[in-house]
């Protein structure tokens, strides 16, 4: 069974609050990996919680930039259809109720009926902008208004055209951005006028299709953005679009599992980073270099936090899309280019959000997968540049470098979350040394390598976790494994420990060998989840969803435990991987508004859950490894581009209670893990299950 586009539901996830997540999501109707995301907006007055899936109130679909809530929007527009005469400005005095059951949700098509107007408005999406169609049931004329909280200002061109700017400033680097954009209706315009800062265009006909173009380069551009077909046919080129990814996964059998929370996660997947770059009417990719304010040739991409995306999304476009991942990776090499440092948290240009340079993971993992080669060399020297200098300001690239290449580590009487940066450096420098190594330069290879060792500087043998400490290598004070923040980054040393990706081994030898090792992951799982608010002063909303979950201290609701359950593979009881995988699957992903565990971030969420799905996973990006997991389905197949051939994943019996894993074959050899370059060239990958575990 191949994904029917009409079945998946954007809302998924999108019920949620300031202090607790289901997903963070939003019902993002545009293409993959699209410039803008359209999404209807039911209050003006939770800032970044603009839609609520329970709150039948209509102001209008927003076009959308806002890759996370904790993030927020930038150079976004509200169009609102109305009919009748407005006198009040506010979104309050213009909103329409609507019935959320009766609305279209979908990928590639959005549609909404305000009662309020008995206006039926619809949207489907192109790359650079959308195809609307409205039609008042009361055979009365159209309007449409245009707001955004900034401003904008728009002109009339002709009888059927107008063009216009929202101005924005980026949130960390205070560059200013504008996005042109460009309206053409199939009806006349009868007046355009201003209701304070918004824009009123009265329309000559109840019934209207409006074609949109946006651009960050120019009017002109926009305009050539602008589609040039009507609405049905625009929806036809949106699903082909999405088809072309998502039926690069079939279902063969569902054995009577429920589908709908796989195929909502891959449509999650494959929708950031963002396209920040265009095509000029010469057909030559163009895009605004924001560090300048000037137009620089090639890709670029945007909305995307590599300390979430490198564990999982990338692994997976490293399978199942290798041509977007080097389109990525063009892109992150122009950013570089502009500015001097790869990248951490792009929106639309860098944040300085969240510990470490985990890009690196990005780079590594498709160095080791032989993705993009012809890049390697420049992308391991922008690495290499990022990793060794400081930016003043401590927004790009690693914060404290100096100290880092001086102590091994850094001291938390100078740096928050010290833990975990130094953490993400040691992994950062094990993805140099990997990309050196490959590349022929050995002996830096053999320096970060070292380097990556670091972390052991911040293992305490007396309590066993990872702590902070001062500059003369004393530990923090009146130390506690249940305080979160202050020197780890959304998490406590409980989970942060564990997060030595490239070195298990190492942490392992570290915490005493396997049985020690053993214990800890049982003491994780096993444990209450206590939590102290120390570093924050407050409960974040990671430690709710921890407290609320039946999951110990696993914490799956969050990126830094996103590896945990596998590493049982690595252990004296590695049968608890299918276990822990199946009760997650079944008690934390629930297909519905409330359906994620804690924040999906830019897909990183649904592309765990993908894997957790195929039955292995990359508990390292970096290294040609997957360790294996537990299906969901008693068939499925998955296409890999790379050598254009199929991959059938077959379960044998897929019983609910059948909880192990009895063997796994490869083309019908015995593994216990599987690599990314055997997966390329194998046919069958084939998992027998078992009731009890199989010693």
């Amino acid at each position: 069974m191949k994904t029917i586009l009409e079945h998946i539901d954007t809302r998924y996830g999108s019920e949620n609050c300031h202090a607790y997540s289901n997903g963070n999501t939003l019902p993002y109707t545009g293409l993959p990996f699209g410039m803008n995301y359209f999404v209807p907006q039911t209050t003006d007055n939770q800032g970044s919680w603009f839609f609520n899936p329970t709150i039948p109130i209509f102001q209008g679909i927003r076009l959308t930039h806002q890759a996370s809530p904790w993030i927020g929007d930038y150079a976004w527009l509200l169009l609102t259809p109305v009919t009748g005469k407005m006198t009040q400005a506010s979104l309050f005095h213009r909103q329409s109720s609507y019935r959320p059951k009766e609305a279209t949700f979908h990928p590639h098509h959005l549609a909404i009926h305000s009662e309020r107007y008995q206006i039926t408005t619809e949207l489907t999406p192109t790359t650079y902008g959308a195809c609307l169609k409205l039609q008042s049931l009361r055979q009365q004329d159209l309007a449409l208004f245009l707001h955004s909280e900034k401003g904008c200002t728009f002109e009339q061109i002709d009888s059927h055209s107008l063009r216009g700017c929202v101005q924005d400033v980026t949130e960390t680097t205070h560059k200013p951005i504008t996005l042109y954009v460009h309206l053409r209706f199939d009806t006349a315009i009868t007046a355009v006028s201003q209701l304070e800062q918004d824009t009123l265009i009265e329309l000559a006909a109840p019934q209207a299709e409006v074609q949109i173009g946006t651009s960050y380069i120019s009017h002109e551009q926009a305009l050539f953005n602008t589609p040039d077909r009507p609405f049905e046919d625009c929806k036809i080129q949106a699903k082909e679009s999405w088809l072309r990814y998502l039926h690069r996964f079939e279902i063969v059998d569902d054995g009577g599992y429920d589908t709908r929370m796989f195929h909502h996660a891959l449509y999650r997947t494959f929708l950031f980073p963002q396209t920040f770059y265009e095509l000029d009417p010469q057909g030559q990719e163009i895009h605004l270099d924001l560090a300048s304010n000037q137009v620089r040739p090639g890709k670029f991409f945007t909305n995307n936090g590599f300390w979430d995306t490198f564990r999982t999304s990338f692994p997976l476009f490293a399978l199942v899309a290798p041509e977007q991942y080097t389109a990525f990776l063009e892109g992150f090499l122009h950013f570089y280019q502009e500015t001097g440092y790869l990248p951490k948290w792009l929106a639309p240009d860098e944040r300085g959000m969240m510990p470490g340079t985990l890009i690196d993971g990005v780079i590594a993992d498709a160095c080791t997968k032989e993705i993009a080669p012809e890049l390697h060399e420049q992308l391991f020297q922008a690495m290499l540049d990022t990793a060794e200098k400081t930016d003043p300001k401590n927004i790009f690239g690693r914060h404290g470098a100096d100290t880092y290449k001086e102590l091994g580590y850094l001291p938390y009487t100078q740096f928050h979350e010290s833990v975990s940066h130094t953490i993400d450096y040691t992994y950062s420098d094990f993805c140099i040394a990997t990309v050196a190594k490959k590349l022929g330069h050995d002996s830096i290879a053999e320096e970060y390598q070292q380097q990556s060792k670091n972390y052991l500087h911040l293992f305490d043998l007396d309590t066993g976790y990872l702590r902070a400490k001062d500059e003369q290598g004393n530990w923090r004070p009146n130390f506690s494994p249940y305080s979160w923040g202050q020197d780890y980054a959304e998490c406590s040393s409980i989970q942060a420990t564990l997060g030595i990706l490239h070195d298990i081994d190492g942490l392992r030898q570290a915490m005493g060998g396997e049985q020690a090792f053993t214990d800890y992951l049982l003491h994780v799982c096993n444990s209450k989840p206590l939590f102290e608010v120390t570093g924050y002063g407050y409960e974040i909303h990671e430690m709710s969803e921890m407290a609320t979950q039946n999951f110990g201290q696993l914490a799956i609701s969050n990126q830094p435990s996103f590896h945990i359950p596998y590493l049982f593979q690595k252990s004296l009881r590695p049968e608890y991987t299918s276990l822990l995988i199946k009760s997650i699957r079944q008690e934390s992903f629930q297909p519905g508004f409330e359906a994620y565990p804690g924040d999906e971030d830019n897909g990183s969420m649904s592309a765990w859950y993908l894997f957790s799905c195929l039955g292995f996973y990359p508990l390292c990006p970096g290294k040609d490894e997957y360790v294996c997991g537990v299906p969901l389905f008693p068939k499925f197949k998955i296409y890999l581009p790379t050598n254009d051939k199929w991959l059938t994943i077959t379960s044998h019996d897929n019983h609910p209670h059948f909880n192990f894993v009895k063997s796994i074959a490869l083309d019908g050899k015995p593994a216990t893990s599987l690599s990314h370059h055997e997966l390329l060239t194998s046919s069958q990958l084939d998992f027998s299950l078992s009731w009890l575990p199989v010693s």
